[in-house]
């Protein structure tokens, strides 16, 4: 009661639940900032678009980029983008966001840093398992610069600019989140690569790892809008079980040769 901002930082898929308490207590809306990476699986719906079917009329931004929790946490400095339709609602939350080593830019481009958000946990799955079966350094970089692609294809079919996926909430995140064994994502793909069971991995992990629900919800996503995600699509055939680990990678090198 009382503030000007709200942080929303629960799971993709305990998003709504959260805004229906919170629509509950009949309170004045502050300003609504998701820090959530993901879409909902019922609906496909990204964040932001949850926040508005629940709270219509709510004054909401997206904040993304290369954050991974521990680093921040321990003060490591970092770069993040605050998105919201209105640029100049954006800009006003620059200073707030900001810390000494939190360095937050402006951006209106909500469907872009929302996605690059969200698609980059799912290839930071492909990331791991491109590492736990020893690939090496061309099958991560070749992996990371067609996961970009695939992630800006989604994007712009939503309504982003290409450009924002070359920035930190496309770009910089993918990049943090796909290198560093800190991302649940990476160490769930690597978790597989070594044969583990996904149950016995998120078990271990004692987190949520948001790119599992979130690739069957860009799969769905992507059938609806009648796009090719060839590397989501492998990830989401790895987790259900209906691929193997190198399997997927054998799948996606055999695909048709084709213009970049």
């Amino acid at each position: 009661s009382g503030a000007d901002y709200l942080i929303l930082a629960c799971t993709s898929q305990g998003m709504r639940e959260l805004l229906d308490a919170l629509k509950s207590l009949n309170l004045p809306l502050p300003v609504l900032i998701s820090a959530v990476k993901g879409l909902e699986l019922a609906t496909n719906m990204r964040m932001s678009e949850v926040i508005e079917s629940v709270l219509p009329g709510s004054k909401v931004a997206a904040l993304s980029g290369p954050n991974l929790a521990l680093e921040v946490l321990n003060g490591l400095p970092t770069a993040s983008v605050v998105a919201a339709s209105d640029l100049e609602l954006a800009k006003s939350l620059r200073s707030v966001l900001s810390a000494p080593k939190f360095r937050v830019y402006a951006n209106d481009d909500l469907p872009g840093v929302e996605v690059g958000g969200t698609v980059k946990n799912v290839i930071a799955i492909a990331a791991g398992i491109c590492d736990g079966l020893g690939l090496g350094v061309n099958a991560k970089a070749s992996l990371l610069t067609r996961g970009l692609a695939e992630t800006t294809r989604l994007a712009v079919r939503l309504g982003a600019q290409p450009s924002t996926l070359s920035g930190l909430a496309g770009m910089g995140d993918l990049f943090a989140t796909c290198e560093s064994n800190l991302s649940r994502n990476y160490q769930v793909g690597f978790g597989l690569a070594k044969g583990k069971a996904l149950s016995n991995i998120l078990e271990d992990l004692g987190q949520v790892a948001e790119g599992v629900p979130t690739a069957s919800a860009v799969c769905e996503l992507s059938i609806r809008l009648g796009l090719e995600l060839p590397i989501a699509g492998q990830v989401e055939s790895t987790l259900k079980g209906i691929s193997t680990p190198a399997a997927a990678i054998d799948a996606l090198l055999s695909r048709p040769l084709a213009r970049e």
